[in-house]
């Protein structure tokens, strides 16, 4: 069976880029099948409900998201670095106690996500104005979250070369909530099935690709072992190292991706927040790839550095930043020529999102180019270096993002959205020429 395994893969640079070509595939396919069923979803839900109910729906959603995300230790980026030497080294009962340590901590996470959510409930909900009916539904999202946040599976997949079964899993839990939403739509249901079926959704969501990975790892003959005494000298330190920095970057990342409908909804309005997440859905497909292209690049950094091989490094990272580029030029010219019939598939009242779509749009487009600025300092210079970065970039963005909201509505907060793109850009890009230079 270890023949299957990564770390015995093919080396070269040719080899890496038809690994890339490959995985990027399987994975752009049940992205962009994930995506459309999504969209497909969002549509639904936009003609069904009120324009206060689907906002209700949207502010529900991101405050999910982003509770899930804060609370995760992101233990997916220190499976795959240290899994990457393990593999590298032909120690799979090392990669075992690494994959075992992140699934105690996807746990505990998700443990504490739920606790939180629920205290908030019971003694915050008057600071938002929760209404008794709301907080029952608020409720459902609420409980979801025990389920949600087992991000080691991410690492599973990906250190093992099986991103057709994980691009499979996502598109089939797309299709499953579009059924879902296609039933409730017809059968003219009430508001609150549509919240029963988006938390079971982000419970499924999880589960699923938990238990695939579960398999895969076990098929494998990684011994798992779920105990933090075994890991060996060192490693539990690099990888709580690796779990708060990239939670640092991921709750930044959340913050600005779920915190701006919250902030549409407190400043423009609750129907704002449903229109201007309309933009974000579908700005949102190319922010997939980003994910699609960091989940099949990340390995292939990371198996470079594990193997010393800096000069193709180099290589792989240029190309990657002109391909990104080009695709999110095609991206940006797409939303200003068709933003404006695709929206009016969501409703006539969705018209006014035309400039968030392209501006989001924009900054989805100059993520491409971040992403791989990004996966190389975590690799290369360090993830408390990227941490540092995120932070200064989310610091812009807050700066922005308030007198911009207020001053422009849904422009405003895309345009915040710009900002911290290119402040990333530039900051990763600083770091790693110093790095370099020393």
């Amino acid at each position: 069976m270890t023949n299957a395994l990564p770390g015995m893969r093919e080396r070269g640079l040719g080899a890496i880029y038809r690994r890339l070509a490959r995985n990027s595939a399987y994975l752009a396919g049940g992205t962009a099948a994930s995506a459309l069923f999504m969209m497909l979803a969002a549509v639904l839900n936009a003609r069904a409900l009120s324009a206060r109910e689907f906002g209700l729906l949207v502010l529900f959603q991101s405050a999910t998201m982003m509770t899930a995300t804060i609370m995760s230790f992101s233990t997916q980026q220190p499976v795959i670095k240290l899994g990457s030497t393990a593999l590298a080294d032909g120690d799979l009962a090392g990669l075992g106690r690494i994959i075992g340590l992140g699934l105690l901590l996807d746990l505990c996470a998700a443990s504490l996500a739920a606790i939180i959510a629920f205290a908030f409930l019971a003694f915050g909900r008057d600071w938002i104005g929760l209404q008794d009916n709301q907080v029952r539904i608020a409720a459902l999202f609420a409980a979801s979250l025990f389920f949600t946040g087992y991000v080691t599976s991410n690492g599973i997949f990906r250190l093992l070369d099986r991103f057709g079964l994980l691009s499979l899993i996502q598109a089939g839990c797309a299709a499953m909530i579009l059924a879902a939403t296609a039933y409730l739509y017809l059968s003219n249901a009430p508001f609150e099935l549509y919240c029963w079926a988006w938390a079971a959704f982000y419970a499924v969501n999880a589960q699923l690709p938990l238990l695939a990975g579960l398999w895969l790892a076990r098929r494998a003959g990684i011994p798992i072992t779920l105990s933090m005494g075994k890991m060996a000298p060192g490693e539990t330190g690099t990888f709580l190292s690796y779990c708060w920095t990239t939670w640092g970057t991921a709750t930044a990342e959340s913050l600005r991706s779920n915190g701006d409908s919250l902030l549409v909804g407190a400043v423009v309005s609750v129907e704002g927040a449903g229109i201007y997440n309309v933009a974000k859905q579908l700005a949102g497909v190319l922010r997939k790839i980003n994910t699609v292209y960091a989940s099949a690049a990340f390995p292939e950094i990371s198996s470079l550095a594990a193997h010393g091989e800096d000069d193709d490094a180099v290589r792989v990272r240029n190309r990657m930043i002109w391909v990104g580029g080009a695709v999110g030029l095609i991206a940006v010219v797409g939303a200003i020529l068709l933003g404006r019939p695709v929206l009016v598939l969501f409703g006539e009242r969705f018209e006014p999102a035309w400039m968030p779509l392209v501006i989001l749009t924009a900054a989805a487009a100059a993520q491409l180019v971040s992403h791989t600025l990004s996966m190389y300092v975590q690799v290369y210079v360090g993830p408390e270096s990227l941490f540092r970065a995120y932070l200064l970039a989310i610091g812009l963005f807050l700066v922005a993002v308030f007198p911009l909201t207020y001053a422009f509505s849904t422009a405003g907060t895309a345009f915040s959205q710009l900002v911290f793109s290119l402040a990333l850009i530039f900051l990763c890009h600083w770091r790693l020429r110093r790095a370099n230079a020393a």
